[in-house]
């Protein structure tokens, strides 16, 4: 016989009832959550982009001259109220958080009033019927704008409104000038050293080459000219041996062209810095397209105020007495007000009715050398951007209480019309 075994009950442990309530519980939040992710993922992944170009008639307190001229101070208010009008309509009808993009083109005067030329874009679930999308936004603007509340008086039963394809909607913002194709979010501690951009970022950035090598930073602030700084030719006046090139790389460029002329502001003083603005006409127009197209340029009025955030970019060096980048670089830095920059312990009175600072006081936001002749540029309310300022000089690259000095564009506007007509 087999002796008996002596067995010994494991104690075991008794669970309650409510705790199986709350792991249930738990279960059916977290399956509900992986639903509602999985919803949501499929619902606005799989979207489609509506392209629409728009006319809105309307009356206005102010005569279209007022207005009419692109990237002033009028013609920015004006755009902001309408296409405010139009956000608020797309809100209170189906099509609510779809309108993705709402962007007055240009005003023109007709026989019979004014007209607003707007570019709409939406972002809608692939699954609608595409006429039925045609007709909501057909409704929304010729039904919800009677509400709107002005000025202006928007008339919508004259509203009219075409579809187009992602390239004429393309064509229509890159025409525009002070766009950009792809914000960037990165936030870049300084040049020297900073973080590369992708392509479309700064689409107005140019470098200047003298014999094919680097020299100079510059702007495109249209098809045929850019603004620059005095110094980049002080001693290489020869515009045939010059070189244009665009795109965030030295080396491949988008496009290339040569100057034709070379202005360089006739009060320039090198030992002041001051004046330290200049002009090269293209040899050839350049087309606009998603990479490359123009700043705005502010009125002589518009303000940068102490404070506000601006981006300077460049294909400068990374640390003093460096090698200049192939690939373009930005830095986000700060308007800082005259009177703290001629204080003593900053630049002493240096500072000049034409020329800004921005930058740190604690130093290591910077543009250096190579960077000179560059972009200094800050967005308005409509997200358009404008040339602030032109890289002009500074005490070494990145050091305290010696931030970057820059052309106050403001200042030299008028200048700039008179040379080209901009």
């Amino acid at each position: 016989m087999y002796p008996l075994a002596v067995v010994r009950a494991r104690k075991g442990t008794c669970v309650q009832p409510w705790v199986i309530g709350l792991i249930s519980f738990l279960s059916l939040i977290v399956l509900a959550v992986c639903v509602g992710l999985t919803v949501h993922y499929v619902r606005y992944s799989q979207r489609k982009t509506y392209n629409y170009y728009s006319t809105l008639p309307f009356t206005s307190d102010r005569v279209y001259d007022e207005f009419g001229r692109e990237g002033s101070k009028n013609f920015t208010e004006m755009s902001q109220r309408i296409e405010l009008m139009v956000k608020n309509a797309f809100n209170k009808c189906p099509l609510k958080g779809e309108l993705v993009k709402s962007h007055i083109i240009k005003f023109s005067q007709e026989e019979h009033g004014l007209l607003a030329h707007m570019l709409l874009i939406f972002r809608i679930r692939s699954t609608e019927d595409p006429e039925i999308t045609n007709k909501i936004i057909q409704h929304v603007l010729h039904k919800k704008l009677k509400n709107a509340v002005g000025p202006p008086k928007v008339n919508p039963d004259s509203v009219e409104i075409k579809k187009i394809n992602n390239s004429e909607s393309d064509s229509y913002l890159n025409n525009c000038c002070g766009t950009r194709r792809t914000p960037s979010a990165k936030d870049s501690v300084r040049i020297v050293g900073g973080t590369e951009v992708e392509e479309g970022e700064w689409p107005w950035q140019t470098s200047l080459q003298w014999d094919g090598v680097h020299r100079c930073g510059a702007t495109l602030i249209n098809g045929s000219w850019l603004v620059s700084a005095a110094h980049c030719f002080q001693m290489y006046k020869n515009p045939a041996r010059w070189t244009a090139s665009f795109g965030v790389t030295i080396n491949p460029p988008k496009m290339k062209r040569g100057l034709r002329r070379i202005i360089v502001h006739e009060k320039y003083k090198h030992s002041l810095h001051d004046y330290d603005i200049s002009l090269a006409e293209l040899s050839s127009p350049v087309p606009y397209t998603n990479a490359v197209h123009r700043i705005c340029l502010p009125d002589a009025t518009h303000e940068f105020r102490s404070g506000d955030e601006l981006f300077v970019t460049g294909f400068g060096v990374v640390q003093n007495n460096g090698y200049t980048q192939n690939h373009l670089r930005q830095v986000q830095i700060n308007l800082i007000d005259t009177k703290t920059c001629n204080t003593p312990q900053v630049y002493n009175g240096a500072i000049t009715p034409r020329m800004l600072c921005a930058g740190s006081l604690k130093g290591k936001r910077d543009a250096c050398q190579g960077d000179s002749g560059g972009p200094l540029v800050g967005a308005d309310a409509r997200d358009i951007w404008y040339l602030a300022g032109i890289v002009s000089w500074g005490d070494e690259c990145g050091k305290a209480y010696k931030p970057g000095v820059y052309t106050r564009v403001t200042a030299l506007r008028d200048w700039i019309t008179s040379q080209t007509g901009i």
